[in-house]
């Protein structure tokens, strides 16, 4: 079984909007990445085997349900191939920088079968609002 993805990590974007995966990762996307919007406000980037396993678990979702079309429509019209150069860097291109508010910074989040990135302010907010709401869902799941 392989480790889930855990951890923050600080990244630079270059001038090119190439994103340099963490060191620790990279192994992991050896088959290649994808990249896509996430929610709220984030992007995802995935290794491709869990890319493929996703897009999966929406097939056997029924076509005509306007929930499953609509994510679908917003998870997979804004989806990046990308495999990672020498350096372990993939190209974020512009729509996806745009949507996320990314220019120059990032923040790099593990989150189980993924990667998030985040645009630093964005990222600092989102964990103030969690902080605030932790004890009531940490309730509602039970743990």
């Amino acid at each position: 079984m392989e480790s889930i993805f855990a951890g923050e990590f600080a990244h630079q974007l270059d001038e090119k909007g190439r994103l340099a995966i963490p060191a620790k990762f990279r192994p992991r996307f050896k088959e290649g990445a994808v990249v896509t919007r996430w929610d709220p406000e984030c992007l995802a980037l995935f290794p491709a085997p869990e890319w493929e396993a996703l897009n999966a678990a929406i097939a056997t979702r029924p076509r005509t349900d306007p929930a499953v079309v609509r994510f679908q429509r917003f998870l997979v019209a804004s989806a990046h191939e990308a495999d990672p150069d020498g350096q372990g860097r993939i190209v974020v291109p512009q729509h996806l920088r745009d949507w996320a508010g990314l220019t120059d910074e990032a923040v790099v989040v593990g989150v189980s079968r993924n990667l998030e990135v985040w645009q630093p302010a964005r990222w600092r907010a989102h964990l103030g609002d969690v902080e605030r709401s932790i004890g009531e869902t940490l309730k509602d799941l039970g743990i």
